[in-house]
């Protein structure tokens, strides 16, 4: 090796050890960061649902935050957490001051349905009714089917709910959202 090749790899290599040594603290990493915003956005989320649970929904489950970071709270059993907190307006006005300090990016995003999902949708509605359930709704434009009002509401029967989804799989095999109702019979 040459005396002008070895000054230069020297020089390298000190130059290197020397920007490791910098008097400046190292900036905390980006998943140091994100994994603090998780860690408040859940203590935000534990502290609405103690917000709840002290103005008589005893029954919310804990806060949550699935593997992308976003809050939930999954129900707990048989529980419909959302449809109990609709029919208490007053406890909803309570623990809304804490709900307005959630980030815009606090939960999942809602899942878009295209125009030719939607139409699907009520084709599935329509199949659903011609096989057993001839209550069962028209979804809304979040592509839900919601039971509140019809004779559903108080529970759709196992067994024709398994014969009607088995018949209509060929026109809708995505999720089917249900609100507004008290989950299948037994």
């Amino acid at each position: 090796m040459t005396r002008t090749t070895s000054t230069v790899l020297i020089a390298a290599v000190l130059a290197a050890g020397l920007a490791g040594c910098s008097a400046d603290p190292p900036t905390p990493s980006a998943s140091a960061s994100a994994s603090a915003n998780r860690q408040q956005l859940l203590s935000l989320g534990q502290e609405w649902v103690e917000c709840l649970r002290d103005h008589g929904l005893t029954r919310m489950p804990d806060a949550q935050l699935t593997q992308d970071g976003y809050l939930q709270f999954p129900p707990a059993g048989d529980y419909n957490w959302k449809d109990d907190l609709r029919t208490h307006k007053a406890i909803i006005d309570a623990c809304q001051p804490i709900e307005d300090r959630y980030p815009p990016n606090a939960f999942r995003p809602k899942e878009q349905y295209s125009a030719d999902d939607l139409r699907k949708l009520a084709e599935f509605a329509k199949c659903v009714r011609a096989h057993g359930l001839p209550d069962f709704p028209d979804p809304n434009q979040a592509g839900e089917f919601d039971l509140s009002g019809t004779p559903l509401a108080n529970g759709i029967p196992g067994n024709l709910r398994d014969q009607a989804d088995e018949a209509c799989k060929s026109v809708w095999s995505g999720d089917v959202k249900i609100t507004g109702g008290t989950g299948v019979k037994k």
